[in-house]
């Protein structure tokens, strides 16, 4: 090998090798320069070296865990978060907005005596057939709740809905959060997301994203498993102190990755899996797995 990297620098003469010489010069400033990019600016250094778009060997401490899931409900900015390296082209639904998700609905209005609304719901501007089965949910779920309210003369209702959205390469994932308090019941908070192929018009599962990222479903279940008992010890404990919390169901086969419904990936390239008990019944209790 030696020989014939002198063999072929000696082969360099006159013009060849000053030419060589510029271009290796080039090289060494280009390298230097990614080097010091990624080193002193890149924000995703530290999860994503090569910087190959998604984050896929994003590794946290448990406190920095412990952080991320204590910021969950500043997450949500009624924005859009992109990870990319390329352009992004698609049909849009509105020509006018350049985004890929935007506010499309802003209700916000109140009456002293009977509600309080404050919903900004999301549009997802794709225009493919996927997508306006995802939009239409979005409206029945969220848009028509608002809209009932706002006509209902009896008792008092708070309502909010927020969202926040990602899109890393080809997967956009729009999350969208919403609280109810409705008279003397319970605050009741949901969380929706969805996860769409943007390549393939496709809703992703949660094993297309332990997949992406380079991990097992083995992992990913020890996660939850240890994670939900941690949650479950912790309320018995608060439980035994200031009173009954919601009690969660260690054997309940939700808490298996195959039937995981709400997730969503960050830009950062971290996956939440949000056990958002709201969704089912009238409480604001939720759990966070993050991988």
């Amino acid at each position: 090998m030696r020989r014939a990297i002198r063999r072929f620098v000696g082969s360099l003469t006159g013009t060849k090798r000053y030419i060589f010489l510029v271009a290796l010069l080039l090289v060494c400033i280009v390298a230097l320069c990614i080097g010091i990019y990624i080193q002193f600016f890149y924000k995703y250094a530290d999860t994503d070296p090569f910087m190959i778009g998604i984050n896929i060997g994003a590794k946290k401490t448990e406190e920095e865990i412990s952080i991320l899931k204590s910021d969950f409900n500043n997450l949500f900015t009624n924005s859009i978060n992109i990870n990319t390296s390329t352009d992004i082209n698609v049909d849009k639904i509105d020509l006018n907005n350049q985004n890929l998700i935007f506010t499309g609905y802003n209700l916000v209005n109140e009456d002293e005596n009977f509600y309080n609304v404050n919903a900004l719901i999301p549009i997802i501007n794709i225009n493919t057939e996927k997508v306006k089965e995802i939009n239409a949910q979005i409206r029945t779920e969220f848009y028509d709740t608002a809209n009932n309210i706002m006509r209902t003369k009896e008792g008092y209702t708070i309502y909010n809905v927020s969202y926040v959205a990602f899109i890393n390469e080809d997967v956009l994932s729009l999350v969208i959060k919403s609280s109810l308090k409705e008279q003397n019941k319970a605050e009741k908070v949901t969380v929706k997301t969805y996860n769409y192929s943007i390549a393939e018009e496709k809703l992703y599962t949660l094993a297309d994203l332990i997949k992406y990222k380079e991990t097992s479903v083995q992992e990913v279940q020890a996660i939850i498993d240890k994670d939900i008992r941690n949650a479950y010890n912790n309320a018995k404990i608060i439980a035994e102190q200031y009173g009954s919390l919601y009690e969660r169901d260690l054997s309940n086969s939700m808490y298996k990755v195959e039937n995981v419904d709400t997730f969503f990936l960050t830009q950062d390239g971290y996956v939440y899996i949000v056990y958002s008990y709201g969704n089912k019944d009238y409480t604001n209790e939720m759990d966070l797995i993050i991988f």
